[in-house]
């Protein structure tokens, strides 16, 4: 491992996260989703509606009555939030793996554009992945992880030094004020840390901001990426 790096940065969604935005809009057109995609996802209407949910500046009832009027559908609340975590896919065990080895070396600080209603569809998700593969955190002993996480007393927290999610600290990437306030708050060198994201504009961020940064590829081995890079 690399001796001349503190910190890794790493983004969840798509670099150790599947995200399947077809499955999520299928979802919506089951409900009757008139809009097409296309057109949605590139709307000013839902870009402002994206960023205030995932700055914290509105809650998911709001979201969802704006999604509602923006696919001009008439679902409830609770089939709205199940067709919007349908985007979360899943994070392969050697994935799980990988972050546990890289916090054996260095902290590890998990740093996503994310909003409440899906990480915490995505936290159970992850807690059920790492129940399943039976993994402990570096700081816990193996054979009693499962133990630990039925009782809930290792979470998907104990994975990561500390989680900055956009809707907590209310700024996004690839915004400068984002990279300030996470390099603010851990103290952290930009100049001996890692940022592992899967956008190239937030790689530019990062690389402003001074970090050693580098563009995961979410089709790629992220094993195989994270040992050419703290090799």
């Amino acid at each position: 491992m690399r001796t001349d790096i503190d910190a890794v940065f790493t983004d969840f969604g798509g670099v150790l996260l599947h995200l399947d935005f077809e499955r999520c809009f299928d979802a919506f057109h089951r409900l009757g989703a008139e809009t097409p995609k296309e057109i949605l996802f590139k709307s000013s209407e839902f870009v402002r509606l994206m960023r205030n949910l995932e700055t914290g500046q509105i809650d998911d009832d709001d979201f969802f009555n704006g999604l509602r009027d923006l696919l001009h559908i008439r679902a409830d609340n609770t089939q709205m939030r199940s067709a919007w975590n349908t985007i979360i896919g899943t994070i392969p065990e050697y994935k799980l793996k990988v972050i546990r080895e890289i916090r054996r070396h260095h902290r590890l600080y998990m740093v996503s554009n994310t909003n409440a209603p899906h990480f915490d569809y995505t936290r159970a998700e992850l807690e059920q992945a790492v129940r399943a593969a039976n993994i402990a955190n570096p700081d816990a002993i193996d054979n009693n992880a499962l133990e630990l996480m039925k009782t809930g007393i290792l979470t998907v927290d104990d994975y990561f030094d500390k989680l900055y999610l956009s809707h907590e600290i209310h700024a996004v990437k690839p915004e400068e004020e984002f990279y300030l306030k996470i390099l603010n708050d851990s103290g952290e060198n930009p100049s001996r840390s890692i940022f592992l994201d899967d956008l190239p504009a937030n790689i530019q961020g990062a690389e402003k901001a001074g970090f050693k940064a580098y563009l995961i590829d979410p089709e790629e081995d992220l094993r195989k990426k994270i040992t050419e890079i703290l090799a």
